[in-house]
């Protein structure tokens, strides 16, 4: 298993639901990426045959995202997909994950970069094939479910209802990850 930031996984083990601003964020990504430059992440779109949508809500950031997370060292953006999807959602993609684009994320102080897929082939990674609980043992997340997309939370991030929007009502792709 890829080894987490241990700044996360600290604050993941006080239980606590918290969230942390965007400078510290940053500035533990900063550390973290150490001379490497540049942060490249992916994010999954994981879709329902009804066309719901699977989010997930950590228990260190506000709101509900696509499963997701940093590419490490030596790993191909399309394997912390599946990694990600694994860890955060418990599934297991059972077909190719599709590039729906590649988008920069101005939001943050280092130079961050999201590798997006679309996985609409998956199963749940359980030994009886049925949906694992919401919440991950590790405490990083605290919910998860499908949506419908007109029935997202009220608390979606905006990049992620920008993709969505992308995705559903054909929208203009951007290049940014959140909305300018």
């Amino acid at each position: 298993m890829v080894k987490k930031s241990l700044f996360l996984s600290v604050l993941r083990k006080t239980g606590l639901e918290v969230s942390l601003p965007k400078w510290l964020i940053s500035l533990a990504l900063r550390f973290q990426s150490g001379t490497r430059g540049i942060l490249l992440g992916t994010r999954v779109i994981i879709l329902r045959a009804d066309g719901a949508v699977f989010l997930v809500k950590h228990s260190y950031m506000k709101g509900w995202y696509f499963p997701g997370g940093g590419v490490e060292r030596g790993e191909a953006p399309q394997q912390a997909a599946r990694r990600e999807m694994r860890e955060e959602a418990k599934m297991v993609a059972t077909g190719e994950p599709a590039l729906l684009g590649l988008y920069f994320n101005h939001t943050l102080s280092v130079p961050d970069y999201i590798a997006c897929y679309i996985v609409r082939d998956w199963r749940w990674d359980s030994e009886d094939g049925m949906q694992p609980p919401a919440a991950s043992e590790d405490g990083e997340i605290i919910d998860a479910g499908f949506f419908s997309f007109d029935r997202l939370p009220q608390d979606v991030t905006p990049a992620t209802r920008a993709r969505l929007e992308e995705l559903f009502e054909n929208k203009p792709a951007s290049d940014f990850w959140a909305p300018i």
